[in-house]
């Protein structure tokens, strides 16, 4: 299976690089049989990934390509924008720093800022953080119309970390509705104990909530008394984002109504 998703990858170059070639030519350039080739080439091409020219036998890259490339333009274009304010939002609290980006079902952590405490609490670029257990995640689940997460939810498996992540789905769903209401999410010892994450949503032009912003520290650093000055900066920083991407306070996906700053229902028109 690894070799042959090796090879897959590698006639995904070759016809990046040659623009088409025909079945004969990829055998010769992987060191092949065509028979091996010709089945790895249905098999792309029943994922969009190359596409057949009947009259000269030859493949070029399909459209599914060009679909994934805007996947990443996406992202990288977030993380230009975000980047300053995380870094601006590290230097503020000391703390690790994390922006996410929802796929399918998790939280996908797309750019980060590491604290230089000894302690290292923040997940590396590329981890899936769990949706009903981490900030980021129940953030991101929160704001998303309320049947897409029912529908998620559905088979998903609320895998218990630790004695205090929520494992019953209604209860999971009252608090993604607390979430709503009061603007951010909150991790409380929900994935690893000794650590408390806290996190925003971010809103693209549409009002609509694919990604998140989120800060992690110790139980001992980010204290309810101290919780304050953590999601002033927090909401101000993931504010900040939401309007660089193009967020106008009153524009909102109609299925989820985005709240103050602080949780209140209120908006500045």
């Amino acid at each position: 299976m690894i070799q042959s998703l090796d090879r897959a990858m590698t006639i995904l170059s070759i016809l990046e690089q040659k623009n088409t070639a025909s079945v004969t030519e990829i055998a010769e350039e992987l060191g092949v049989n065509k028979s091996t080739v010709s089945r790895l080439m249905e098999t792309l091409k029943k994922h969009d990934m190359v596409q057949a020219d009947p009259a000269t036998k030859k493949y070029g890259l399909g459209f599914k390509i060009l679909y994934l490339g805007e996947g990443v333009k996406r992202n990288i274009n977030i993380i230009t924008i975000a980047r300053p304010f995380l870094t601006k939002l590290y230097d503020e609290l000391d703390e690790s720093v994390h922006l996410c980006a929802f796929n399918n079902d998790a939280a996908y952590v797309v750019d980060q800022v590491q604290s230089n405490k000894v302690y290292n609490l923040s997940a590396t670029v590329g981890m899936a953080e769990p949706l009903h257990s981490s900030s980021v995640g129940k953030c991101i689940l929160a704001f998303r119309p309320p049947f897409a997460a029912v529908r998620l939810l559905k088979d998903y498996p609320l895998t218990a970390y630790t004695p205090k992540t929520i494992t019953d789905k209604d209860i999971l769903m009252e608090q993604l509705a607390i979430i709503r209401s009061q603007g951010y999410a909150v991790d409380d010892e929900e994935i690893a104990l000794g650590v408390r994450c806290i996190a925003a949503p971010i809103y693209n032009y549409r009002g609509e909530v694919n990604y998140s912003l989120g800060v992690s520290g110790t139980t001992n650093n980010i204290k309810p008394s101290a919780m304050d000055r953590y999601l002033t900066a927090l909401l101000s920083a993931s504010s900040q984002i939401s309007s660089a991407l193009g967020y106008k306070c009153g524009r909102q996906s109609p299925e989820v109504q985005p709240p103050g700053p602080y949780g209140d229902s209120g908006r500045d028109e």
